[in-house]
């Protein structure tokens, strides 16, 4: 992991640091709109609008129609983030004291991304087989996370942020679950679009037909377990709100968190309730990105504040 007292040594060194920490925000910023164009490419049955990867009909500029236009637009967009990610690493990468702080980083982040580009075509040669899918999502929110807590290293070491104060073990712990019940979320968020639960319960609070639990099995049960899960970890989120203790910066992400996952479950409901219209997709995805990234800088808030103990 980043040595988290690694320091720019002087002015020059800082004022780069921040520049590529402004880069690395950026690409998080880049990386977001990915992932919404990605559920967009969803929402709009486009997953196989270009049949062939990494070519489209052949080619690389293909006749467009709108669904065309959606998948092609994703494609171009991704190979953006590469490169923009490629470029940043070798700015990291080629002065020793940025090196010292986001090497390591960069170092999860590579693999990870070329993980995420063999999704990518996984899904197109599998026929958008639930798997990859969900996979997919999964690596390309890790994706942006990473990317994150890159460009707050390279921040906070660049500025001198002092360490936060200890958040206490509640805190860590609620912060902790959040994270484990986020994760699982997304996979079933993943799963549920990949095998088009997404009106397998027509009606909210209930199911269908005013009964709240019809069956656990199929389409049905896994959209049930999402809604549960959904409310699970907005409890979660609520109790690590309220166990922040004497760290403002900690409170402040957690009540974001809570925000975010508050805002979530509402736009959830009006997914089911409008018949999911193609904005409100979009806009729960973008809602689980952003409760994605601040949970992670509030996982991060808990571990820099964490006392490190020396061996014997």
């Amino acid at each position: 992991m980043p040595d988290p007292l690694e320091q720019p040594r002087d002015e020059s060194e800082r004022r780069y640091a921040l520049r590529l920490a402004g880069g690395f925000f950026a690409l998080v910023s880049l990386t977001f709109c990915l992932i919404v164009l990605g559920a967009l490419v969803r929402a709009n049955d486009a997953g196989l609008a270009c049949p062939e990867w990494p070519l489209c009909f052949g080619g690389l500029v293909p006749q467009m129609d709108l669904r065309v236009g959606f998948e092609w637009s994703h494609r171009v967009f991704a190979a953006l983030v590469s490169l923009s990610f490629a470029t940043l690493a070798v700015l990291a990468l080629r002065r020793a004291a940025t090196r010292r702080i986001a090497g390591p980083w960069i170092a999860l982040t590579a693999p990870l991304l070329a993980l995420q580009v063999m999704l990518g075509a996984l899904t197109v040669w599998k026929l958008l087989a639930a798997w990859t899918v969900t996979a997919h999502l999964l690596s390309g929110n890790a994706f942006a996370v990473l990317l994150l807590l890159t460009a707050t290293a390279l921040h906070d070491q660049a500025i001198d942020r002092p360490p936060a104060p200890p958040a206490g073990t509640a805190a860590g712990r609620w912060v902790a679950l959040a994270a484990a019940l986020l994760v699982l979320q997304i996979t079933l968020g993943g799963l549920v679009s990949s095998r088009f639960a997404g009106l397998a319960c027509p009606e909210w609070p209930a199911c269908s037909g005013g009964v709240w639990f019809p069956t656990w099995h199929g389409t049905v049960g896994l959209h049930l377990l999402h809604r549960l899960n959904a409310y699970a970890l907005l409890a979660v989120l609520l109790a690590a709100s309220l166990s922040g203790g004497r760290a403002p910066r900690l409170r402040l992400l957690t009540r974001l968190a809570l925000g975010l996952g508050i805002a979530q479950v509402v736009v959830g409901v009006g997914n089911v309730v409008l018949g999911m219209p193609v904005e409100v997709t979009g806009l729960h995805t973008g809602l689980a990105a952003a409760l994605v990234l601040s949970v992670a800088l509030a996982a991060r808030e808990i571990i820099s504040a964490a006392p490190v103990r020396s061996g014997c």
